[in-house]
């Protein structure tokens, strides 16, 4: 399993904000909006900041959970964290 976050940030203030939080996880760059068109983050090319939301995705691409309402920074990481054990851990 992998954590990966995504902003629309250049990849160097994106390395420089990781080091800086002490994030545990990647970052990744998606300044052509790319994967938030993709995943349903932005409606368009031009936003400029996605909506936060998040997708647990299977190790084959599948979607297994989404939030895309809702998502508090204060509460949200621990409920990923309870749905990710009861999906993953026996």
């Amino acid at each position: 399993m992998a954590i990966v976050g995504v902003s629309f940030d250049e990849p160097e203030d994106t390395e420089e904000w990781a080091i800086d939080q002490e994030f545990l996880f990647e970052l990744w760059s998606d300044v052509d909006r790319i994967l938030a068109v993709h995943y349903g983050a932005s409606d368009d090319y031009d936003d400029n900041a996605p909506s936060r939301i998040t997708k647990l995705i299977g190790a084959d691409g599948s979607l297994l959970l989404e939030y895309v309402e809702d998502v508090s920074v204060g509460t949200h990481p621990d409920e990923v964290l309870e749905d990710c054990q009861m999906l993953f851990l026996p």
